[in-house]
């Protein structure tokens, strides 16, 4: 398998620019590490790609290394040729263990799955999230790496602290039940395999269930769940909406910080160690049933929580920034910033961030 030249690469950009927009579905993300590495992974077909030796309508993944010699690594993530279109890229880099982690979803025929890669050491790989049950889909996954700080007791009983590397990631499910699920996966323990993700179901962290019906809810409503690191012990929030009560909550979740003795068969402590605490911050309240109900790819909703754990939940709308928050029992109207040459995009989400944290 082989990448075009250089010069071929240039080619195919200059026709892919000369055509419709949204004629190919490109997409890519790049991220600098510390060490002064630039990783640039893409999805896509072979041909838009430029990624010779394979069926040239197969859809992969594609990751690019840009190290401080000079030096260029292109590689295909091992598994990610296939006929099933690759979209929603997310990648993420934890420096405690040097590891890039990316996120996508693939659609095959009437269901969706997620997928997880993981880099480490130079070596990548690339693990589904299986569905709860049979076929299902899967929309709009969330990445966040969060670090906690652990103790164990080592085999002469002396207290050993680390930093726990924790991989969290989100989605809205679609099956047999209704729901957002929550994958997460120790870094620092697990041998990096994405195959050792540890699944759960969201509502029944909270003491809830699934549900088997949309009852009209707008789907602006509960497709987007969301993370958000929550101060720097480690733990994160949960944003989802839970369809059965239907709520829209906030969790906060946590793992034991003392994780007993890990050379001890019989320490519930050690065998205990990856499952979630989870917390009930109050924060809950109605679906916001205001949301428009659209499907279309290109909308998404974003959501961040502030004091008292009142999330304000944002969307682009045109050349508008609108948004809503949780005040006291039910939504505030919509509200929105206009974009223009002077308020762009990023400044506006700046502004509903920092007025959401402060309130």
């Amino acid at each position: 398998m082989k990448r075009g030249s250089l010069l071929q690469r240039w080619v195919l950009a200059a026709a892919i620019a000369a055509l419709p927009a949204l004629a190919f579905a490109l997409e890519e993300q790049s991220l600098l590490t510390p060490d002064g590495t630039v990783h640039i992974v893409r999805t896509g077909s072979a041909v838009d790609l430029g990624v010779a030796g394979v069926d040239p309508n197969d859809f992969l993944i594609e990751s690019t290394t840009l190290f401080q010699d000079g030096t260029v690594s292109d590689e295909v993530i091992p598994n990610s040729i296939s006929s099933q279109e690759k979209h929603g890229l997310q990648i993420g880099y934890d420096d405690q263990t040097s590891t890039l982690l990316a996120v996508w979803t693939e659609d095959v025929s009437a269901f969706s799955h997620i997928r997880v890669g993981v880099l480490h050491n130079g070596t990548w790989t690339n693990s589904p999230l299986l569905p709860k049950q049979g076929i299902a889909k899967a929309y709009n996954p969330q990445m966040r790496i969060t670090h906690q700080q652990v103790t164990y007791l080592d085999q002469n009983d002396h207290p050993i602290t680390k930093t726990s590397s924790i991989l969290s990631v989100i989605w809205w499910e679609e099956g047999q039940g209704l729901q957002a699920r929550l994958a997460t996966l120790f870094l620092d323990e697990t041998g990096f395999d994405p195959g050792n993700l540890s699944i759960f179901d969201v509502p029944a962290l909270a003491g809830g269930q699934a549900a088997t019906a949309y009852n009209d809810v707008p789907s602006g409503a509960y497709l987007f769940p969301a993370l958000q690191q929550d101060g720097l012990d480690g733990a994160f929030l949960v944003t989802f909406a839970d369809l059965h009560a239907d709520l829209e909550r906030v969790l906060r979740i946590s793992f034991p910080d003392d994780q007993g003795k890990p050379s001890d068969p019989n320490s519930s402590k050690w065998k205990r160690r990856h499952i979630p605490i989870v917390g009930l911050t109050g924060g809950d309240g109605p679906l916001p049933r205001m949301i428009p109900g659209w499907k279309d790819k290109d909308f998404s909703i974003g959501t961040t929580v502030g004091a008292g754990y009142r999330p304000t939940l944002y969307w682009l709308d045109g050349s508008n920034l609108r948004y809503v928050r949780l005040e006291g029992t039910d939504w505030s109207p919509i509200r929105s910033i206009t974009i223009d040459d002077t308020t762009t995009y990023d400044k506006a989400l700046s502004l509903v961030s920092g007025m959401a944290g402060r309130n």
